[in-house]
């Protein structure tokens, strides 16, 4: 069969799972007492990837039998078995949940889907019980696997070292059972890895890298690439460079097998090779997410991913490349966490691509010196202190500095002196909490060397934020400094010596203007030691050199520049300083000279091919559907306007009503953003009109109008659908005036954060359009 005949009936079959299960599960007749949205297989199908898989090319070469009848059955799990090597779980889930759709008595599909959600107790346990009501169906070695997990989920208050130790040794004994099992040999070293991170380190790596070469030797194309990368990547990274080589081109269809060569490049300072394969990772992604309609943090890995290629692009003096790449992440939706599901203000970004996006166009700026950029969008918001990515702390530090160095010495000074009035604060309450623990001490007749600890216990608690605001002061102070006129360089002088946590290069830098080229002479090699393959300590390196008359250091150090930096922006401060010295060796112009490419890199495929750079968001399906009064609405009333859809199951669904009632009061709001809403019920619009009744008061309930998708197909190509189970879903979905659907949310529960969506909306259709 080929993949184009592949792709049609997985799609075609999958109401499979639905048909089948409903034949014996008892919940069809308790269907009344599930609530809308909800499964009927139970709590644990409620979360997770609820629209039906496809074959997706390139996950891998790995076959893993399985009792079953159904060739798409085996088709499918072989492409989760992929998704599980190459880290991709969400994807996983789905693909085994397509896999019961073509052989609901397949147990392994069950199996899987445990294994996807290995780090969650509750739904691994609800998935593998599910597979042991199958096991009777399955193979001996079937139910091995099976009760492995079954044995690893029985008790999640069991001490955990101890679970994965016994789910090692279940995977040993299947792979010494049956030794040509290159899918046991795989898994073994994938939990291995796994258990590393947990407390069981490695006792030799040299032994598990015998049992990754084994099937690598069997299968060079296997994903186990994966974990020979794991393997090394901290310990002898050289040592998986052609592991490295082979990981991308293993599973070329999931974005993580590229990122991983990223590990050992970046480990041997090859950056170039490094954010080839983070960009590769990136672009697979962002295809995968704009074509299927994903949120893009919804994807393991997608933000760490982006953040470490921003990294790597400074390093390799391609500013304008990080920039992009960071204002893109920032314009990116943000899933809607809370610490608190009550509190709309306890939102938590950790994690994020809003928020790493932020802290790397943030630290890109002050690398490469763009003072007015990075003040313009300091003080515009975008890159505003919020105390969760970017605290007021550093924010004052860098704004601070960015003003000193455009001779904004007035305006620096308020961010110098809010970082003293924050220092002064927490010395003062220091001082009272150690002058009450000694008063408390003395009170109860302790003897000096008890009264002595009882003041460093509570000085300690103040010292971490001391020390760090005392170093964020000096810092602003060495500025000031050398901003005077003249520059006070006697008093920059005093303090260089105890400034902490800045870049080496930025360090050097200021040791020369202060007037001791010894000092930044000395720092500066310390920065090019430091960070190898790196161009701005090198630039730093060869203006410093230069101007303390070491000339044929400098020209050996930017011979060295000439390849390293041979992608770098020439126009960015840092590297225009080195015009005049360019000049004077008798380069040229444009100095860069690209390196000889690498002959252990493996097959690279042209970056275009795999995807966008920057990711855009997806076009909103048209619609059109009727009112109660046969008044007809459409996307394109729309048009030039952004629009809030709410898909909402009926007035049966007493969520759905909660929703409603929780975004009524604010439609003023939205409206005053320049936000329309609009709901889209499952009902038929006599369904609606008894919704809209008016109230006693004599007031429609809902001030905004209300629409029919009966036929369920728009919900349907919102993806606000669960294909498995053949029932809408709850969907909220925010569309901006050119009809993309800038956020998104489906869930087996209606949204209910309306405060939270009306600032997420008005940041998102404030940002500048992610496709400029």
């Amino acid at each position: 069969m080929t993949k184009p005949c592949f792709l049609l009936l997985a799609t075609s079959l999958s109401f499979a799972f639905l048909c089948a299960e409903e034949k014996t599960n008892p919940a069809e007749s308790q269907e009344e007492a599930i609530a809308e949205g909800h499964s009927y297989h139970g709590e644990v199908f409620n979360e997770g990837p609820r629209q039906a898989a496809v074959a997706i090319p390139g996950t891998g070469d790995v076959h893993f039998e399985v009792t079953t009848t159904v060739p798409n059955a085996q088709r499918f799990f072989d492409q989760g078995i992929g998704q599980l090597h190459g880290f991709w779980d969400f994807e996983a889930e789905r693909t085994f949940r397509q896999v019961a759709t073509f052989d609901p008595d397949c147990a392994m599909a069950y199996w899987g889907m445990a294994m996807a959600n290995f780090k969650n107790d509750k739904r691994g346990k609800g998935f593998i019980d599910k597979a042991v009501e199958r096991k009777d169906k399955a193979s001996e070695r079937e139910q091995m696997w099976i009760d492995g997990l079954v044995a690893y989920f029985k008790d999640p208050k069991m001490d955990l070292k101890k679970r994965l130790r016994e789910f090692v040794r279940s995977i040993e004994k299947i792979a010494t059972k049956y030794p040509d099992d290159i899918e046991a040999q795989a898994f073994l070293m994938k939990q291995i890895y796994y258990n590393h991170g947990k407390g069981h380190a490695i006792p030799s790596h040299y032994a598990i890298n015998l049992l990754a070469e084994k099937v690598l030797t069997s299968d060079p194309d296997h994903p186990a690439n994966h974990y020979q990368i794991h393997l090394w990547d901290r310990e002898t990274p050289e040592k998986a460079l052609k592991a490295a080589a082979n990981c991308g081109p293993a599973a070329p269809g999931i974005a993580h097998m590229w990122h991983m060569p990223g590990h050992i490049y970046s480990r041997l300072h090859r950056y170039a090779d490094a954010t080839w394969q983070q960009e590769a990772s990136a672009r697979i992604d962002h295809a995968h997410m704009m074509q299927f309609q994903i949120v893009p943090d919804r994807i393991h890995n997608f933000a760490h991913n982006n953040e470490w290629c921003i990294r790597n692009f400074d390093f390799l003096g391609q500013h304008s490349r990080s920039v992009e790449l960071a204002t893109n992440m920032i314009s990116l939706p943000r899933l809607a966490k809370f610490t608190d599901k009550k509190d709309d203000s306890t939102y938590d970004p950790k994690g994020s691509s809003w928020q790493y996006g932020r802290q790397r166009l943030r630290d890109t700026l002050v690398r490469y010196e763009q003072w007015k950029e990075l003040i313009r969008l300091s003080e515009n918001g975008l890159l505003a202190a919020d105390e969760k990515s970017i605290l007021q702390r550093d924010y004052d530090r860098f704004v601070g500095i960015a003003k000193f160095e455009s001779k904004d010495l007035p305006g620096a000074g308020k961010h110098l002196a809010a970082l003293r009035k924050v220092l002064t604060e927490k010395t003062e309450k220091r001082d009272q909490a150690m002058a009450d623990a000694e008063k408390k001490a003395k009170d109860a007749g302790k003897k000096d060397s008890e009264i002595k600890k009882s003041k460093e216990a509570a000085e300690k608690e103040f010292k971490k934020d001391i020390d760090a605001y005392e170093k964020l002061v000096n810092e602003l102070l060495v500025y000031e400094a050398l901003s005077r006129k003249p520059a006070d360089k006697e008093a920059a002088l005093k303090l260089l010596p105890d400034l902490k946590d800045l870049s080496k290069h930025r360090h050097a830098l200021l040791w020369q203007r202060a007037g001791n080229g010894d000092k930044a002479i000395e720092v500066a090699a310390d920065a090019v030691k430091s960070g190898p393959g790196q161009v701005l300590p090198l630039a730093a390196q060869i203006q410093i050199l230069h101007a303390n008359g070491k000339i044929k250091e400098a020209e050996a150090a930017f011979k060295k520049l000439q390849t390293v930096g041979h992608r770098a922006d020439l126009e960015t401060p840092p590297l225009a300083r080195l015009d005049s010295i360019a000049s004077a060796l008798k380069l040229a112009e444009d100095w860069r000279t690209a390196p000889d490419p690498g002959s252990d890199i493996g097959e690279r495929p042209d970056l275009d091919t795999l995807g966008p750079f920057r990711w855009t968001p997806p076009t909103a399906p048209s619609f059109v559907l009727p009112k109660t009064d046969g008044e007809i609405i459409s996307l394109s009333d729309y048009e030039g306007r952004p629009v809030l859809v709410l898909f909402f199951l009926g007035r049966e669904c007493s969520h759905c009503m909660e929703q409603l009632n929780a975004f009524a009061p604010l439609r003023e709001k939205f409206t005053q953003a320049g936000i329309e809403i609009l709901a889209v019920s499952t009902d038929d619009p006599k369904g609606i009109a008894e919704t809209l009744q008016v109230t006693d008061s004599g007031k429609e309930p809902f001030p905004f109008p209300m629409v029919s998708d009966q036929s369920l197909d728009h919900f349907r190509a919102y993806r606000a659908f669960d294909d498995f189970e053949n029932m809408a879903l709850h969907g909220t979905f925010l569309i901006d005036g050119n009809r993309r659907i800038r956020w998104q949310e489906i869930s087996y529960e209606p949204f209910m954060h309306p405060e939270w969506l009306l600032e997420e909306s008005k940041r998102l259709l404030k940002m500048e359009d992610p496709e400029s």
